[in-house]
């Protein structure tokens, strides 16, 4: 009972972080607009180049709750909704762990294991209602077919609001027809209810303000599956769990829990064969298949699964092994061990170390993440009435949706921006693509996320008509030169004052670099309740300022992330190696990539720096 708790526990911790999904603004503002205008959206009102298209706005219902706890308590309400969305999808998984009989400790351990899997995608974003509404539907199916109580007549409803909630919800079609397909296999006579609550359920998702077009929807996702599409190949959670090669951002702890699942999995399918029905390897392949395709469907596999994990695991029948679960699993002492790993988890969950240590931007806490949502130079463009044609990045145009008046160029909507508009904004990454778009849409203001699109730096420094504004840790504004006279350039000395720093370092830099490097059983024991700091917004802004090549901004923006990170994080040395490399300061450019190689020997970046400058 402990260990179930402390799982649980784990999870909300995990469910507990700021919130930084890009597309969050957008979500609200659709809210905001449903309930405002009182009626749907039927074609794109928040972009200028997609204003023609056609818009079935199918999150609707959950865009009008977020608001509405938006409005009622703010952003940490939406904080707090997500923790208690997330435990509900967890919770009905636990339900359905209890109808497999399955003892307590399985439960717990698969619950970690699902937890560590899929604690990733704990963002605010509406899928969360399909891992929510899956379970569900899951549950009613389970029960109907261990002959518990027959509850088919809540299929329809699910369905509707599943349809009404996030686009994925033809996922529900399948999973009725898995054991529709399986009731004709196993059963010796029709099961007339659940053909006729399944067909119900189907039919009731054109029960949606868009009737035949709104149910047709889930197809256009499929396209997101092939190896071809541009959004699979441009976007992180469409890439393969597999393919995901080692790097300073790779989340291990997911991809290892999910990958030592998915082969467990398959050996309890494997070793209770003759005991499965049809539905059962059908949700397992499908799932599977998904999962291995798309990291953004680890969840959805690991939620289908988990309960059928347990009763197979349950079913085998070798004595060494009920000898081993019941003298040493069982036993209250394994228990307790069980409990002191969550805890570890746990703290180091609640000082962000376990994020930080993974390269992730992902923070605990509860409201709104001003790092990574572009909120203040938002406000910047509100202020002074910068009304003019924005051409931003897609990453930040959910949050103008939100914040600002007026249409944006692009935003994360991928089934509304289509794949052409996507690969020209792609294609404007690549040196001199920014001027391209520039003269495509003749725009007055640049918005955009310094760390994402760097060739845009380097494009407007031979782009003489555009004038710096505002930078702050999430986003930069440049105006075009005509543009707004009244608003004044960029004041440097006062950005670095705000921040309580100063072009004057070159005195404490070296000293600084040459501290020696934190010992790492040291490091490791502080994770544990010492809150991890890793300035992600500071090393933008100094990465943004070496691209403009302004060395004598950009270098004290380093050196504060290092000092403020006491120096545990090789990827503010790296980055400071590089500016200094660019600046011609090789000796604090040969010690940057020298700590770089005490903590990751194999970096062939700062190697080659290192034998460039004729270091062995």
């Amino acid at each position: 009972m402990y260990a179930l708790a402390s799982s649980f526990f784990l999870l909300a911790l995990f469910a507990a972080r700021y919130l930084s999904d890009t597309d969050l603004g957008y979500h609200l503002k659709g809210g905001q607009w449903i309930l405002e205008n009182r009626r749907f959206p039927s074609t794109d009102v928040y972009t200028y180049t997609r204003s023609s298209a056609d818009y079935l706005d199918l999150h609707w219902l959950y865009q009008v709750l977020i608001y509405s706890m938006y409005r009622v308590g703010g952003y940490t309400s939406l904080s707090l909704l997500n923790i208690v969305l997330v435990a509900l999808a967890f919770s009905l998984t636990l339900k359905r762990f209890h109808m497999t009989g399955a003892p307590s400790w399985m439960c717990a351990l698969l619950l970690l294991v699902a937890v560590l899997s899929c604690e990733l995608r704990f963002h605010m974003r509406p899928e969360i209602l399909t891992w929510i509404l899956m379970s569900l539907m899951l549950y009613v199916l389970e029960i109907r077919s261990s002959q518990k109580r027959n509850v088919l007549f809540l299929l329809p409803l699910i369905q509707v609001i599943w349809t009404n909630s996030e686009g994925l919800f033809g996922i529900g079609w399948g999973v009725m027809g898995f054991y529709l397909v399986s009731d004709l296999v196993h059963s010796s006579k029709i099961n007339k209810p659940l053909w006729r609550y399944s067909l119900l359920a189907v039919a009731s998702s054109l029960l949606n303000p868009y009737v035949f077009r709104g149910a047709l929807l889930p197809f256009t996702y499929l396209a997101t599956l092939d190896a071809a599409s541009p959004f699979k190949q441009s976007i992180a959670e469409f890439q393969s769990p597999w393919s995901m090669g080692s790097r300073f951002t790779t989340p291990e702890l997911t991809l290892l829990s999910y990958k030592l699942y998915f082969f467990f999995l398959l050996f309890l399918l494997a070793s209770t064969f003759r005991k499965r029905k049809l539905h059962e390897f059908l949700l397992v392949g499908v799932f599977s298949y998904l999962s291995a395709t798309t990291l953004r469907n680890i969840p959805l596999f690991m939620l289908a699964t988990l309960p059928l994990a347990a009763t197979s695991w349950k079913e085998l029948n070798w004595d060494w092994l009920k000898r081993f679960q019941s003298s040493t699993v069982s036993k209250p002492a394994a228990a307790w061990i069980f409990i002191l790993i969550l805890l570890g988890v746990a703290s180091r969950t609640v000082t962000s170390a376990q994020y930080v240590s993974e390269g992730r931007l992902d923070r605990f806490g509860l409201g709104l993440d001003g790092e990574t949502q572009p909120v203040h130079a938002a406000e910047f463009l509100v202020r002074n009435q910068l009304e003019g044609r924005i051409l931003n990045q897609v990453n930040t145009g959910g949050w103008l949706d939100w914040r600002r008046p007026g249409q944006v160029l692009i935003d994360g909507r991928t089934e509304v921006m289509g794949e052409e508009l996507w690969v020209e904004n792609m294609a404007s990454l690549n040196p001199g693509g920014l001027h391209g778009l520039i003269a495509k849409y003749q725009p007055d203001i640049l918005f955009f996320n310094p760390a994402t699109a760097r060739q845009w730096i380097l494009d407007l420094n031979k782009l003489p008509d555009w004038r710096l504004v505002y930078l702050d840790e999430a986003a930069c504004v440049f105006l075009r030169k005509d543009y707004a006279p009244q608003i004044p350039p960029l004041d440097e000395d006062r950005l670095l004052a705000e921040r309580g720093l100063s072009k004057d370092v070159s005195e404490n830099a070296l000293s600084l670099l040459r501290e020696p490097a934190p010992q790492a059983w040291k490091s490791f024991g502080e994770s544990f309740y010492r809150p991890a700091v890793h300035p992600n917004g500071l090393q933008r802004m100094a990465v943004f300022f070496h691209y403009r090549g302004d060395f004598q901004m950009s270098e004290p923006l380093f050196l504060e992330c290092i000092r403020r990170s006491r120096g545990v994080y090789y990827d503010f040395y790296f980055n400071a190696g590089l500016m200094y490399y660019s600046s011609l300061q090789y000796d604090k450019c040969r010690i940057c990539m020298q700590r770089v190689l005490q903590d990751d020997p194999g970096n062939s970046g700062a190697r080659q720096i290192l034998e460039n400058l004729g270091v062995s």
